[in-house]
């Protein structure tokens, strides 16, 4: 019987807990304070509470409109998509806040987490659709010519790298179709267009063997064309 109070006790008191915290965060959100309401909605979004989170940024861009915390709250919006894998969503709301607020001082971190998006939104599978990839390669570029100073650069330069990587091998996965397929011509056309078009793959490993390959493929398709 004791063990039962003991453990009634506890249930009740958690549950006690549970709506003093409930109630408290009610309360900041109906806070006349946008900082206040700012806070309490990076808390939540820290403890991956998404979906509340979501609302107390809301609750700042509507109320509060003109204040700081209103820019802070759109970017800790495509934060939130970010950190749900939402990669598409996260691009989207990421190239909002840059089109936007271009001098901000995050968002060299927003334009650097807009190409990421993307890239990591394509498919893994060179033979799928790469469209995110170009996007990533464009977002990236832009990076580079905005924010070049930025401490994000390293990263933004790997992203370009492997986004680049990605399009020579798809292009390598498209003239390896053709050669299966005895299309000579067009085989060989895509593997001098990988050589033309994607040098700079040549100082990471992978992209290195990639155009090593390229060279012996040109080579032999060369004699079956000359025949």
């Amino acid at each position: 019987m004791k063990q039962f109070y003991s453990t009634f006790f506890l249930i009740f008191f958690m549950a006690f807990v549970a709506t003093l915290s409930s109630c408290s965060s009610t309360n900041l959100k109906e806070s006349n304070n946008p900082e206040v309401v700012y806070n309490e909605g990076a808390r939540l979004l820290k403890d991956h509470d998404y979906l509340i989170a979501e609302e107390y940024f809301s609750e700042v861009r509507r109320r509060f409109p003109q204040s700081r915390f209103a820019v802070l709250s759109q970017l800790a919006s495509a934060d939130l998509e970010y950190e749900q894998d939402n990669f598409l969503e996260a691009a989207t709301a990421y190239g909002f806040f840059v089109d936007q607020f271009p001098r901000h001082e995050q968002a060299a971190r927003a334009q650097y987490l807009r190409a990421d998006s993307f890239f990591k939104a394509a498919p893994e599978k060179v033979a799928r659709d790469q469209t995110q990839v170009f996007d990533a390669i464009i977002v990236s570029r832009e990076f580079l010519k905005r924010y070049s100073a930025s401490p994000f650069k390293e990263q933004v330069v790997k992203i370009l790298e492997k986004s680049r990587l990605r399009l020579a091998e798809k292009e390598a996965y498209v003239a390896a179709f053709y050669e299966r397929k005895d299309k000579t011509l067009a085989a060989y056309r895509r593997w001098k267009g990988l050589k033309a078009d994607f040098a700079d793959i040549a100082s990471t490993k992978k992209g290195a063997t990639l155009l090593n390959k390229a060279d012996e493929r040109l080579a032999i398709l060369q004699k079956e064309i000359d025949k």
